[in-house]
């Protein structure tokens, strides 16, 4: 492995230890949304409707674990079920107008979370992060050059 790659590995897991803790400071007293649902919440957000094995493929768990969440999501209002038109056999899970409202709400309770700890820095981080920010949604948008498990 070259110094580049090498440097770029490690600047990748310092990049997934740091979100992962950073997320874990924003939720951790301010969501009203267990986490896994918030994170079933987001990922519909993100995808658009999906089936449930979908769901649970983005999320690496088990497809009677993501059923039973869906089940509870959609219990509460926040999810729907609709019949994919492809096959019949199988369901499509979208977000309700109730289910968006609950996850931009535990997310603005997340800003407001950090806001605190932002508000501590100095401008210039701050201008820093701005940028660093942009950068991630841009990361996110770039296609794997191989294809890596997931």
């Amino acid at each position: 492995m070259s110094v580049i790659a090498r440097d770029l590995t490690q600047l990748g897991e310092e990049l997934v230890v740091a979100s992962t803790r950073l997320s874990r400071l924003a939720t951790r007293n301010a969501s009203t949304l267990p986490h896994a649902a918030m994170r079933v919440l987001g990922r519909l957000d993100e995808l658009g409707q999906a089936r449930i094995s979908e769901l649970a493929k983005a999320d690496r768990c088990s497809q009677p674990t993501m059923s039973n969440l869906v089940q509870r999501l959609e219990e509460q209002g926040s999810v729907r079920r609709s019949t994919d038109p492809a096959d019949s056999r199988a369901s499509l899970i979208a977000l309700t107008d109730k289910g968006l409202a609950e996850l931009r709400d535990a997310r603005r309770q997340a800003g407001t979370a950090l806001a605190a700890h932002l508000g501590q820095l100095p401008a210039s981080d701050l201008t820093t992060l701005e940028a660093a920010a942009a950068i991630i949604h841009k990361l996110l948008t770039l296609e794997p050059l191989e294809d890596t498990p997931r």
